[in-house]
């Protein structure tokens, strides 16, 4: 970086002022080399200039604070570092608050699609099942539904047990072709794992 003249105290004096002229003198003696300082840390152009405008935007309000005998360019340099240093942390904040904000999504969509996803499968099943004879559905539903054995189905329905059995095998059998005509492999092998 090329060494930086000392500003005239009698620019800053008109600088304090409020003398534009004198800001447009500074501006034009400093601007590019903030920019640059500010551009060395954070690689973009934009973001470059916006520090660079804050920089002296932030003198031309503080004007009137100046002290002609100390110098200028440090207290700009000093400014346009804690403005890169709050650019920073802004960007971890946002950065931090993007993958938050996607995690958050994704896990809604995967909820989503997992309650769409079952309420089509139940909705899928209970067509099927509703489809089965009065007393396939019954037993199936004695059976799969309410975990009763083929005793205790029998007993309450007043059936043999190997009735109860064909009811059932009939049931999956019709199930299974059902699914099958769906698309459902998850479903046959949860019938499999069943039977």
């Amino acid at each position: 970086m090329a060494a930086i003249r000392a500003i005239d105290p009698l620019l800053i004096r008109r600088l304090c002022a409020g003398d534009e002229r004198a800001f447009r003198e500074i501006y034009l003696l400093l601007h590019e080399k903030i920019y640059r300082f500010a551009f060395t840390f954070v690689k973009d152009e934009e973001l470059s200039k916006e520090i660079t405008q804050e920089v002296f935007l932030q003198l031309w309000l503080s004007r009137d604070k100046l002290s002609e005998d100390l110098p200028l360019y440090p207290y700009l340099f000093t400014h346009a570092r804690r403005l890169t240093i709050d650019m920073f942390r802004k960007d971890a904040v946002v950065r931090k608050f993007r993958h938050d904000l996607v995690a958050r999504i994704d896990h809604l969509s995967n909820d989503t699609e997992n309650t769409v996803f079952c309420n089509e499968l139940n909705r899928i099943t209970e067509d099927a099942v509703s489809s089965l004879p009065k007393q396939q559905q019954v037993v199936f539903r004695m059976s799969r539904m309410q975990g009763l054995s083929y005793e205790e189905i029998a007993k309450e329905l007043h059936i043999s047990k190997n009735t109860v059995k064909y009811h059932l095998m009939c049931a999956l059998k019709t199930l299974k072709s059902h699914f099958v005509k769906h698309d459902i492999m998850y479903l046959l092998l949860l019938l499999a794992l069943l039977s």
